[in-house]
């Protein structure tokens, strides 16, 4: 492959990568029916397809093209054909041409993620960003081989593209992955910064003089999510004195403080609301620590004003939910906000398991049963590296 670090490698095109040589045993493995050896071919076919390996294995880029073209044409089935092809057109930066290929590649191999992947990839290249935010979840859903470059390529562009699309949180949960195998790239503790900071855009749409706060934050955010809590702690006493009144410093540094001194990361979530009375996600991070202290009348009016707020955020009818049902104050409406969350984001664990707790209060042991069951789905999809876990 070539290089992984967008530093080294072309500005406006992050994470370089090409990948044809990405072992296609592995990525193009069976969940479908197994294509027609090259010795089962018609004797043409067989000579075109071992032409355009050996191309290919020699560099001849054009050639190889031609070639990977003809063979396909004669047989459409043939999915090796269409990886090497999108892949060659990839890495001539040729990516409409690539998106042809990996479309006709996945509908070989439906089940496939690495070519779901590589067609979120040539789409992100074409500005195509919510079709590449799809088509990358759906390909990191179905699953890459752990500690492959092409794994890491993808979660970096799903997880900009989530940022992109205000999906802050689930941003920076993919990137918690690469903070906690300490990869310190640049790049990641960027992406993390710009998460953070709830700017919904791309690194290369980044002002230059947004730059510095974001690198600060997210080196902040990065050491948190990979467990450096003393260095986490002296980055954060750094932010406060030097952007004191930014928005989301105070809620960022008392999301950090609940981990281990809950009281102290109270007051720093309140002094966020003096100065962003309407930052929903520091409401919900205080409604969430006053329901784990069973302060649940403290719980609500968080709650319900975030709800008020942002009615399609889940986690807002989440925490207002857990209050009701918890504390005992309306069953029958927490069981109807929990519901709802579960409409707003089906793949979150966490609604599922607050949904289990709350059908047992009910009595309905069938519901709370089911839900337990696609919980625990959940969470091994979102340990084994699947995306979608919100």
């Amino acid at each position: 492959m070539k290089c992984l670090h967008v530093r080294s490698c072309a500005p406006a095109k992050p994470f370089r990568v090409f990948v044809g040589l990405v072992s296609l045993t592995v990525l193009l493995s069976a969940q479908t029916a197994p294509q027609r050896p090259h010795s089962a071919a018609p004797p043409a076919l067989a000579k075109i397809q071992k032409e355009a390996e050996a191309a290919r294995q020699a560099n001849q880029v054009d050639e190889a093209i031609a070639l990977y073209k003809k063979a396909v044409a004669l047989e459409p089935a043939w999915d090796e054909g269409w990886w090497y092809l999108g892949s060659l057109y990839y890495d001539l930066d040729q990516y409409r041409e690539g998106q042809g290929a990996f479309t006709h590649l996945t509908a070989i191999k439906p089940k496939n993620g690495a070519a779901w992947v590589m067609l979120g990839l040539c789409e992100f290249q074409t500005s195509d960003y919510k079709a590449a935010l799809d088509h990358l979840g759906q390909g990191l859903g179905i699953g890459l081989p752990q500690d492959d470059q092409l794994s890491d390529v993808a979660h970096y562009h799903f997880a900009i593209l989530l940022t992109r699309y205000e999906q802050y949180e689930e941003a920076m949960h993919v990137l918690t992955v690469f903070a906690q195998r300490n990869l310190n790239q640049p790049d990641f503790v960027e992406a993390m910064g710009i998460a953070a900071m709830r700017k919904p855009l791309l690194p290369k749409e980044l002002p230059p003089t947004e730059r510095e706060i974001v690198m600060d934050v997210g080196r902040a955010m990065y050491d948190a999510a990979g467990l450096r809590a003393r260095q986490a702690a002296g980055e954060f006493r750094i932010l406060l004195a030097k952007y004191p009144d930014v928005p989301n410093i105070h809620y960022l540094y008392g999301s950090f403080l609940l981990f281990s001194d809950p009281d102290a990361g109270v007051v720093e979530l309140k002094k966020e609301l003096e100065a962003s009375p309407d930052h929903v996600p520091d409401l919900v991070t205080l409604a969430a620590e006053y329901i784990r202290r069973q302060d649940f009348a403290a719980a609500l009016p968080y709650a319900e004003k975030a709800v008020s707020l942002d009615p399609q955020f889940f986690a807002a009818h989440t925490v207002l939910g857990r209050a009701l049902v918890e504390g005992d104050s309306n069953v029958a409406r927490g069981l109807q906000e929990l519901e709802m969350a579960r409409r707003l984001a089906p793949n979150s664990p966490q609604v599922h398991i607050a949904l289990a707790t709350a059908y047992t209060k009910a009595g309905r042991k069938e519901d709370a049963a089911r839900e337990r069951e696609e919980f625990l789905r959940l969470r091994k999809l979102s340990e084994t590296g699947g995306a979608g876990s919100q």
